[in-house]
């Protein structure tokens, strides 16, 4: 019977231990998560501008609570596309511009990130029945995904050659600041 409850407990033990060791690798690759879409938006949206440490803090809390919406890769790419929808936008909006990142990232700002929903949405709608709708702005967001977990040569030089061959130059330029920045700063 001793032998039993030994057995049982080393097992609940390694059960918790297993629960524990997992719930720490969600952590890691949420924070891994969360500082590359920090890192991608700041790139996207604010290349010239430096941040303090609250500013910096606080939105990378409002990034985090987007990513662990639902799963954490799905949530990532929508992220980078609303994240490049709203870029694209500013971009051929004179006029328009992005505010700090707390203030475009707070969930209750219908002209910052939580406006850009509606936007992905259509881009989802059309890609039903368009699958290439808008498909260099998905593919960059996967690029920025996949070189985040695995950073290497091979991978850069396949997401170079991707924006080459499919004529995205701005969006090239983009991935290798993005790249720059994911890897070096």
């Amino acid at each position: 019977m001793k032998q039993a409850n030994t057995a049982t407990e080393i097992t609940h033990s390694n059960s918790l231990q297993a629960v524990v060791t997992d719930n720490t690798d969600q952590q890691k690759k949420l924070q891994q998560l969360t500082d590359t879409a920090w890192s991608f938006a700041c790139t996207a949206l604010w290349n010239n501008l430096e941040f303090s440490s609250r500013e910096t803090s606080t939105a990378k809390d409002k990034i985090r609570s987007v990513l662990q919406s639902g799963d954490m890769e799905k949530s990532f790419l929508a992220f980078c596309q609303r994240v490049l929808l709203a870029r694209h936008y500013v971009s051929k909006n004179p006029g328009h511009y992005i505010p700090l990142p707390s203030v475009w990232l707070d969930e209750t700002n219908k002209r910052g990130f939580a406006g850009t929903e509606s936007w992905y949405n259509r881009v989802i709608d059309m890609r039903q029945s368009l699958p290439s709708y808008k498909q260099e702005v998905k593919a960059l967001a996967e690029a920025i995904l996949e070189l985040s977990t695995e950073p290497s040569n091979a991978n850069y030089q396949y997401w170079r050659s991707y924006f080459i061959d499919h004529r995205s130059p701005g969006l090239l330029t983009l991935f290798q600041q993005a790249a720059v920045q994911q890897l070096y700063h």
